[in-house]
């Protein structure tokens, strides 16, 4: 079962064109991934980096633009995951055209859970692991 946000498209996300400027769609899959901890693993995104000093900064990502999203468009921005290992998660985010099946854009990011103090990876903690895999892609390596 994925993870789901809804977001409004709001003035200041939308470029010349009048469409939402395509670094501000990364944004909304980040919104996304701080809201997620929150909500899934009972710890906020803030606290984990600011508590427990474990961030999860990408160390990878891809993006398809299929269909813009334009000002006051509500985006539904849907979360799984593909790929979870010891010390990486690697998420996909397909943005919706509010509750229509057209899909806008579809993201993959890899994040690494990092040690900030140190600047090294470390394991996944096992509450936030467990919230991950419960959005686990089927047939998808863990």
């Amino acid at each position: 079962m994925a993870y789901t946000q809804r977001l409004t498209v709001r003035f200041d996300d939308v470029d010349y064109a009048q469409i939402v400027y395509f670094p501000r769609l990364f944004g909304y899959c980040h919104w996304a991934f701080e809201d997620f901890f929150a909500r899934e693993a009972g710890t906020s995104y803030a606290q984990l980096l600011g508590q427990r000093r474990i961030g999860f900064p990408t160390v990878h990502a891809t993006a398809d633009f299929r269909h813009p999203l334009r000002f006051g468009d509500v985006c539904r921005v849907v979360m799984d995951t593909v790929k979870l290992s010891k010390r990486s998660v690697t998420n996909r985010f397909r943005l919706f055209l509010g509750e229509t099946q057209q899909m806008c854009t579809e993201v993959e990011i890899v994040h690494v859970a990092l040690d900030i103090d140190r600047f090294n990876p470390v394991d996944i903690p096992e509450d936030v692991r467990v919230a991950f895999q419960r959005h686990l892609v089927t047939g998808s390596s863990t």
